[in-house]
């Protein structure tokens, strides 16, 4: 077997980074306050004043959750470098991982979970939701196409100076990529990834932007592991990182009157420069904050924050199906339908976020368990899964 390049650096011994789980905790705790409120306010208190400031703060949710992603990458692929340049094992684990994430993201999307129903659906609409990018499809692509450029360029050095090129073209070419109409042009798979000009109610997350978040994540990831020769230059990088989270966001205020003269087609909060900048600074200072609270607390394996950023996958996934999911004729958020107010909704989310801390811990200790009971627990609910969408009855 040949040798692998010099370049690749000796991995330093694991080590779970609390502050990245609890920057994916917070996001997956506020996403989740965020989809209770989005299916049971009224439409009296969500057209009203205060709800715009607490849109704007749960509008960082998904850019905090991708870059978590990114950095967390970053972060594997340095302990993992050896394995992931080479098609062994680890590698294949890692692909196939990331094809899981794609898969429950489109099982998300299912217009039925039925498969006599899904045959009976010929409106174009519904499966043009289906093929639209949610989190986990825009995080599995991206992903997949880091892996397969550090294949290609066998450095992590390289790797992070052409994310750099490739964020900045993401986030430049997304007006422009917003002004095309992709469906007529590309198959439906393809074009769902692009842009989401069909679904101004929620347009999901397609490459352009969202995936410069977590491109973003990556590069600070390089950064940060690079500063890990002591524990000065750690805090210095960190402060550096700061510094940098500043200038962004007074960056999207320059940008913003050139940006709506020079682009075609141009909507400041869905897919503006402005707007990915601002977002961009403030999730890097929510990291930093959440680097040095790390390092000033002892941060407890059972933190429900730290605890949901572990086991991210499974409660995104759960509460999406609580809130949104048809249960025989039952649909919470149909059921609901607007009518909450905010007390209402505020117990709601408690009583959620309660369940899937309880989840996550349940999870939790079946992976430090036996491994045999983990793969069977897998397995069964696949099974059980499998079964109610070919054999379950319809409506």
């Amino acid at each position: 077997m040949s040798e692998l390049p010099s370049t690749v650096p000796v991995a330093p011994k694991a080590k779970r980074l609390d502050y990245i789980d609890l920057l994916r905790g917070w996001a997956v705790i506020v996403m989740i306050e965020t989809h209770v409120f989005n299916a049971t306010l009224t439409r009296e208190i969500t057209e009203g004043g205060l709800y715009g400031y607490i849109t704007f703060i749960n509008g960082l949710v998904a850019p905090s959750f991708l870059f978590a992603s990114g950095l967390a990458y970053a972060v594997t692929t340095r302990r993992k470098l050896n394995d992931y340049l080479s098609f062994g094992q680890p590698l294949l684990k890692q692909v196939g991982r990331l094809l899981l994430i794609l898969a429950i993201g489109y099982l998300l999307h299912l217009p039925k979970f039925n498969y006599v129903q899904i045959m009976s659906v010929t409106e174009e609409r519904p499966w043009r939701i289906f093929f639209q990018a949610d989190v986990l499809q825009c995080i599995a692509v991206s992903l997949l196409f880091m892996q397969a450029l550090l294949l290609l360029l066998r450095s992590e050095r390289r790797l992070c100076l052409t994310l750099i090129a490739v964020t900045a073209g993401v986030v430049f070419l997304t007006p422009i990529v917003w002004g095309i109409d992709f469906w007529p042009i590309l198959p439906a798979p393809l074009a769902g990834y692009l842009n989401g000009i069909y679904f101004k109610n929620f347009p999901g997350f397609p490459l352009f932007p969202w995936s410069a978040f977590l491109f973003a994540g990556a590069i600070v990831g390089y950064f940060y592991q690079e500063s890990r020769t002591s524990t000065e230059q750690e805090f210095a990088m960190m402060k550096w990182l700061l510094w940098w989270s500043l200038g962004l966001i007074l960056a999207s205020f320059v940008i913003h009157p050139v940006a709506a003269l020079v682009y075609p087609t141009y909507d400041y909060w869905r897919f503006s420069p402005s707007f990915y900048l601002l977002r961009l600074g403030i999730v890097i200072a929510l990291c930093v904050g959440m680097f040095f609270y790390e390092k000033r607390q002892v941060v407890s394996q059972r933190s429900p924050v730290t605890l949901i950023g572990r086991e991210s996958l499974i409660v995104y996934a759960t509460h999406l199906l609580l809130i949104f999911g048809n249960f025989s004729s039952f649909n919470f958020s149909k059921h609901v339908n607007h009518t909450f107010g905010y007390g209402e909704a505020i117990i709601t989310t408690i009583l959620l976020m309660g369940l899937m801390y309880a989840l996550a811990l349940f999870w939790s200790r079946i992976k430090r368990g036996s491994p045999r009971w983990r793969t069977t627990l897998q397995f069964g609910t696949l099974a059980v899964l499998v079964g109610v969408f070919f054999f379950g009855p319809g409506e």
